[in-house]
């Protein structure tokens, strides 16, 4: 739905005529959906303005800035958020830093590194917005997302000004919750459906201590980056196992001993992407790699000692554990240039794309949240599940079942199964997505985890009946049903 020509000029009031558009010439820039207008609000006041004028000429609104989830209905007024690209603070003593949505982890994480600090980053990349919420290969000692959220500056579907915990009480960021009912389930959607309506245009991150170098020295070009050297305080290495237990009981061992800086399962055919520069390469180093693996199963772990003392501790017990384990290093990627890729991608999140988006094709994935030893007991049922996919050619043997990582050293963890397919072939095509909602339902039904991408009536009811109390929220904060429950930013 166009606007007319005076609700346009009540919103090129707001953030001027320089910021606002609705030339169709732009849509294909913009996800190639048929919008009313695009704006670009500077900052919070803005922002409540333009939801204020949708809410007075019922005009449904979405914000995005690095990306985006779910999709966009024709004539949805599009607020990007790429003029409010702030850091805001970075407070040092209280450990927090706040920002604004076009602040990207890969900007975060820089200016960290040099105070002596990081931050979670999200495992879609670094090139995502640090205040969207997720996981990622560093959880295992950031946690995710929805335990790094404090305070957040908040824009409600009907444009009043919400500020969560401390911010709304004392002014400061240091807090997510109280005085009084929290929010935060509302504000960081950590339980289904996953998001949230209205706009955030502030929130606080928790930040950690940094054991390495201000900066990567890094060299190389595209996607081939690698570090100089490899900081004397920290290594990484790949190692496999003869069996999923064996595996199991090196990264529970891990865990309890609390030594790795990062411990991230991905499989042979991602590393493989990860130090390779084309799809010919990258089948070479594939092969190459599993004629070195012991076994199946493996993980990629990084240590970073705060002293010489300190590192040099942590590699004994990392090796009495592998030793006890069975789990062997493959030795190629030991090589000083292929470790600093690694560590440089991994610490970075930049390897992320490469990743997953491989060989061409297209790609479904069943990601799992839970309890790390079930999540990886219903992984080894899914990738069986694949099997006769793989036989009858519908998908590729991408060379991994299944990859993901522990959360807060193991107490919690991260599963994704995934297969590659083309898309143009429509009997392939109703293969995998049949093999993605029978593997999806069976992790509800087995009780591995409780799906938080939707919130139909059977998962409702198996959480309390969350999705009426949801609906109900919802209703109350957007009476006037222009903000879809898609509208957080990521």
């Amino acid at each position: 739905m166009a606007l007319s020509k005076e609700v346009y000029k009540e919103f090129a009031d707001v953030v001027g005529d320089e910021f606002i558009s609705n030339d169709p010439a732009l849509w294909p820039c913009y996800y190639g959906v048929e919008f009313s207008a695009i704006v670009l609000p500077k900052n919070t006041a803005q922002v409540q303005a333009i939801v204020k004028l949708c809410n007075k000429h019922k005009i449904n609104f979405r914000a995005t800035c690095t990306g985006w989830t779910g999709t966009f209905a024709p004539g949805t007024l599009l607020l990007d958020m790429r003029r409010m690209n702030r850091i805001i603070e970075i407070n040092e003593k209280n450990m927090y830093a706040v920002v604004e949505p076009y602040v990207i982890s890969a900007q975060l994480q820089a200016e960290l590194f040099k105070r002596g600090f990081h931050c979670n980053i999200k495992g879609s990349g670094s090139h995502c917005a640090a205040m969207l919420r997720g996981h990622g290969s560093l959880d295992q000692t950031t946690s995710g997302d929805d335990r790094n959220h404090l305070a957040i500056e908040w824009v409600t579907p009907e444009g009043d000004l919400v500020r969560s915990g401390s911010l709304g009480s004392t002014g400061d960021w240091f807090a997510g919750d109280g005085p009084g009912p929290s929010l935060r389930s509302i504000l960081t959607s950590a339980v289904p459906p996953g998001v949230t309506p209205g706009v955030f245009t502030k929130a606080a991150l928790k930040i950690y201590h940094w054991p390495g170098p201000n900066a990567f020295a890094s060299q190389g070009v595209s996607p081939r980056y690698t570090l100089k050297e490899v900081p004397e305080n920290m290594m990484a290495a790949y190692y496999t196992f003869p069996s999923l237990e064996k595996m199991w009981d090196a990264e529970i061992k891990l865990g309890m001993n609390e030594i790795t800086f990062m411990l991230y399962g991905f499989n042979l055919s991602m590393v493989s992407c990860n130090i390779s520069t084309s799809i010919e390469a990258e089948e070479d180093v594939f092969n190459k790699l599993n004629k070195e693996a012991t076994g199946s199963y493996g993980f990629f772990v990084v240590i970073a000692g705060n002293s010489k003392v300190d590192f040099e501790y942590k590699k004994k017990v990392l090796d009495t554990i592998m030793a006890e384990a069975e789990g062997t290093s493959i030795k190629s990627l030991e090589d000083p240039e292929i470790n600093g890729i690694l560590i440089s991608n991994q610490i970075r999140v930049s390897g992320a794309i490469r990743e997953t988006f491989r060989a061409g094709g297209a790609f479904k994935s069943i990601p799992i949240m839970g309890q790390r030893d079930l999540n990886i007991k219903w992984a080894i049922g899914a990738g069986k599940a694949k099997m006769p996919l793989i036989k009858d050619g519908y998908i590729v043997d991408d060379g991994g079942a299944f990859f993901g990582w522990g959360v807060e050293q193991g107490h919690l963890g991260k599963v994704e199964i995934f297969c590659k397919y083309d898309p143009r072939n429509e009997v392939a095509s109703e293969h995998v997505m049949k093999w993605a909602d029978e593997q999806t339902d069976r992790a509800f039904r087995e009780s591995y985890f409780a799906s938080t991408m939707g919130a139909s009536d059977e998962i409702g009811k198996a959480l309390c009946n969350y999705h009426v109390y949801w609906k109900k929220i919802t209703d109350s904060l957007d009476p006037n049903n222009v903000s879809p429950d898609a509208g957080s930013l990521v």
